[in-house]
C-alpha cells in the first residue's frame, strides 16, 4: 500500500473512509469534523453512547457533507505509544477493507502527530494491510486498498523522514512474514542463499553464501549433520553491513534457517509438522533486518548469519547417538534429531565469534517449551550480559512485541553433559527453553550474547492489531529499534 502525508483538514480530505483516533475528550477533538457534518457525529454518538473510551468506535455516514462518505471515530488510550498507533491503523485498514475502499485517511485527533507517531502509523498501516495471497487463484477477490493518507499539521523534512522510516520498517517486517509464509518446497536453503545475494546487491552489502563444500571446508560439522538426510543441500549465509562512518559498535545477528523440520529420525507427529515451514523464521528475521539497515543509516556494523538446512529422515540422516563436531571444535552427542536448531546455530555462533563482534544476538524457533511457559504473546530471552538483555527488552516494549527474560540456570548445565562427547543436544525433559539456551551459550565464548526463542510468537491463529493470522514478522522491529539506538 502506498502511504503519504497530507496537511489537508480532516473535514476536507478526499478518501473512501476517514478514521479519527480520539480519547475521552473526543467532543472537543473532532469539533471541526462534526460541524462539517452538520452535527451528525455528535447526535450519533449520543444515540449510541459513544464516549471515546478505548475499544469504542462510532461509524457515521456523511451524506456528502464531507469529501469522504464515511467517518469512523475510534476510542484510543491517551498515552502516546506504539499500541495506540497500531490500533488506529488496524481500525482504518479493517474498515477500508469492509467498504472495499481504495483510499483511506487517518488522523490522530489526540495531539498533532509528531515524528514518532507518523513513523508508527506508517508501520501500522503496512502491517495491518498485509495479506499473503501469493498462492491463491488469480480470480480470487483481492483487497482493493491501495493508498493510505496520514493527516499532519505540516510536512517538513522530519515528518517526511519519519514516514519513510515507518514504511521501510513495515516493509521489512512484511518481508519476513512472506518468507515464513511461503511453503518449504519454495523456501529451500538454496532459495534463502539466493535471497541473501539479491539483498546484498540491492542494499550495497558484502555477502558470502557458503555451499556444501564451503561449509565442509569451514568445518561446520553440525550443519552438515543436520542436512545429511535431505536431498536439499545446506547453505550458510554471511551478510555484512558497514556504515559510512566509523562504526559505533559491531553487532552479529544469527538466525536459525531450518527450511522444513520433520524432526529427522526423531520424527514429529503429523500435526506437529503442519507449521514447520516456519522453522526458518529466525533466518527470515535476520534477512529482513539486513534488508533495511542501510536505508535506516544504522551507525553500527551489522553482520547477519543464517544457517540453512532441511531436517529430513533420509537414508543418510543422523541417528540418535551420533557425534558431530562443531566449527569451534566442540563435539556434540545427538540424542534427539528433532533438537536440530541448536546444532546449526552452534556452527553459526562459532563462525560469528571468529569475527570478534561486540555483541551477538540470535533468534530461533528453538523449543516448544517456550510456548508452554509464556503462551503466544511473549517470546523468551536469555543472555550473558544484563545490559544487552535489558536493551532488547526495552526495544521490544517500545515496539509492542512481547519479550520476557528467562534465567540461564547454571545448575542445569549438568543436564547436557555427555558421557561420550563434550556436550549433548538435549536435557532430561524439564526446563527445555533454558536447556536450549545453555547449549547455545557453549558456542559464544566471552562475547556478550542474547538468545531469543520465539517459537511462541512467529505464527498466530489469534490475530490482533497489526498481527494477522500466519507469520507475524516478530523480532524485526525490535532488532531495528535496538540497532538504531546504538
Amino acid at each position: 500500500m502506498k502511504i503519504a502525508l497530507s496537511t489537508k483538514n480532516a473535514a476536507a480530505v478526499s478518501a473512501d473512509v476517514l478514521v479519527v483516533g480520539v480519547d475521552r475528550n473526543w467532543n472537543r477533538q473532532i469539533q471541526s469534523v462534526d460541524r462539517a457534518c452538520r452535527g451528525r457525529i455528535g447526535a450519533e454518538a449520543k444515540r449510541q453512547g459513544f464516549r471515546g473510551q478505548p475499544g469504542q468506535s462510532l461509524f457515521v455516514q456523511t451524506h456528502d457533507a464531507l469529501a469522504t462518505p464515511y467517518v469512523l471515530i475510534v476510542g484510543l488510550v491517551e498515552s502516546v505509544g506504539t499500541r495506540r498507533c497500531y490500533e488506529l491503523a488496524q481500525a482504518a485498514v479493517s474498515r477500508a477493507h469492509a467498504l472495499n475502499g481504495r483510499r483511506l485517511a487517518v488522523h490522530v485527533a489526540l495531539a498533532p502527530p509528531d515524528a514518532d507517531a507518523i513513523e508508527l502509523l506508517a508501520q501500522g498501516l503496512q502491517l495491518a494491510s498485509y495479506s499473503f495471497q501469493e498462492f491463491k487463484a488469480a480470480t480470487r477477490d483481492l483487497p482493493k486498498l491501495r493508498e493510505g493518507i496520514v493527516l499532519v499539521d505540516k510536512t517538513d523534512n522530519a515528518a517526511r523522514a519519519a514516514l519513510e522510516r515507518g514504511i521501510r520498517i513495515g516493509e521489512a517486517a512484511c518481508y519476513a512474514r512472506d518468507l515464513s509464509n511461503r511453503p518449504g518446497d519454495v523456501v529451500t536453503p538454496t532459495y534463502l542463499g539466493n535471497e541473501a545475494e539479491r539483498l546484498a546487491k540491492e542494499n550495497n552489502l558484502a555477502v558470502r553464501v557458503f555451499d556444501e563444500e564451503a561449509i565442509r571446508k569451514a568445518k561446520m560439522g553440525a550443519i552438515l549433520g543436520v542436512a545429511r538426510g535431505s536431498a536439499q543441500p545446506p547453505r550458510f549465509i554471511e551478510l555484512i553491513y558497514t556504515p559510512s562512518t566509523r562504526p559505533t559498535q559491531r553487532v552479529a545477528l544469527v538466525g536459525k534457517g531450518i527450511t522444513f523440520d520433520t524432526g529427522g529420525l526423531s520424527l514429529k507427529p503429523a500435526n506437529a509438522m503442519e507449521s514447520q515451514k516456519r522453522d526458518m523464521a529466525g533466518g527470515a528475521t535476520v534477512l529482513a533486518v539486513m534488508s533495511v539497515v542501510r536505508a535506516l543509516a544504522v551507525t553500527a556494523e551489522v553482520r547477519g548469519y543464517v544457517a540453512c538446512a532441511e531436517n529430513m529422515p533420509g537414508s543418510r540422516a543422523i541417528k540418535p547417538g551420533d557425534v558431530l563436531t562443531a566449527a569451534n571444535g566442540k563435539t556434540i552427542e545427538v540424542l534427539n534429531t528433532d533438537a536440530e536448531g541448536r546444532l546449526v546455530l552452534a556452527d553459526a555462533l562459532s563462525h560469528a565469534v571468529a569475527a570478534k563482534p561486540d555483541v551477538i544476538i540470535d533468534l530461533a524457533t528453538l523449543t516448544g517449551a517456550v510456548r508452554m511457559a509464556l503462551g503466544t504473546r511473549y517470546a523468551g530471552i536469555m543472555g550473558t550480559q544484563p545490559e544487552l538483555v535489558r536493551a532488547l527488552l526495552e526495544a521490544a516494549r517500545q515496539c509492542d512485541e512481547g519479550l520476557w527474560e528467562l534465567p540461564l540456570v547454571d545448575e542445569y548445565r549438568q543436564d547436557i553433559a555427555s558421557m561420550v562427547a563434550d556436550i549433548k543436544n538435549t536435557g532430561e525433559g524439564a526446563a527445555g527453553t533454558i536447556i536450549g539456551g545453555l547449549f547455545l551459550r557453549e558456542f559464544v565464548g566471552s562475547i556478550p550474547w542474547a538468545h531469543i526463542d520465539f517459537s511462541s510468537t512467529v505464527m498466530t491463529d489469534k490475530p490482533r492489531a497489526c498481527h494477522p493470522r500466519g507469520a507475524s514478522g516478530f523480532g524485526v522491529r525490535t532488532l531495528l529499534h535496538y540497532l538504531r539506538g546504538l
